[in-house]
């Protein structure tokens, strides 16, 4: 059974999405693991966890799920982190609330339920906001989708 080019190219998409998704919550958790580990208090580390994580997801995201002509540009990545904090402030509250509301709950658990809730708004952030292509980009070639 032969998979049409149209479908190849949402495979590939949404591949990099998981790809860029995945580097980044790798890089979150173990930063945050790694810096509680060593008696950071798990509410402080985790925004500089999520900080590192935000640049891995921007470059991997720039290169295979939305490609964008050229280097990076300043305004791209402004819009990105835009769309990312307001993503991670949805995954913080998710994450926080959690652990409050359940003290005992695994650390890898509540990030694990908030970054699935939070991944929803992310893509959508990033497709229509960060990455979004210039209007004569879009006619030149037709709408993506």
């Amino acid at each position: 059974m032969a998979v049409s080019p149209r479908r190849r190219q949402q495979l590939h998409h949404l591949a990099g999405f998981l790809v860029a998704g995945g580097s980044a919550f790798l890089v979150d958790a173990g930063i945050l693991m790694l810096l509680v580990h060593f008696g950071a208090n798990p509410f402080a580390a985790r925004p500089f966890a999520i900080a590192c994580a935000m640049v891995v997801g921007w470059l991997i995201n720039r290169t295979w799920t939305f490609p964008m002509p050229g280097p990076p540009r300043l305004g791209e990545f402004l819009r990105y982190a835009a769309v990312a904090w307001l993503s991670v402030s949805i995954n913080y509250a998710i994450y926080a609330g959690l652990l409050i509301v359940w003290p005992t709950m695994p650390l890898i658990e509540a990030l694990v339920i908030a970054t699935a809730i939070a991944m929803f708004f992310s893509y959508f952030g990033y497709r229509l906001i960060a990455f979004r292509k210039p209007r004569s980009a879009v006619s030149a070639s037709g709408p993506k989708s």
